[in-house]
């Protein structure tokens, strides 16, 4: 048997916001240079523990960055996500907190 919980409708939106971000790349977008001169573009994320950097040809590089900018939206609706499932979960109780006495 499956329960499936329906969920909010902010968490349904937050999750439909989610799906409507077309690009999402994780990691950093920098210039690659040598010395004053800017050589390209490169990709900087951390994955499977180390630090990983790729290069970024140049009809792709406004796609990347737009995708780091996805990356990180996304990040942020995840964030409201989980703390609206998680108020679902946990209601607050009014009077919940420890009352502190004077000895």
């Amino acid at each position: 048997m499956s329960t499936q919980h329906v969920g909010s409708a902010r968490s349904q939106e937050l999750l439909a916001r989610m799906g409507q971000i077309p690009v999402i790349v994780q990691g950093k977008v920098s210039e690659r240079r040598s010395g004053d001169k800017v050589t390209g573009c490169k990709l900087q994320r951390w994955r499977h523990g180390r630090n990983e950097t790729r290069h970024v040809p140049a009809p792709l590089v406004e796609t990347v960055q737009q995708g780091t900018q996805g990356y990180a939206q996304f990040m942020k609706l995840a964030q409201a996500y989980v703390e609206v499932r998680e108020a679902d979960a946990l209601p607050s109780e009014d009077g919940s907190k420890k009352k502190f006495t004077k000895r």
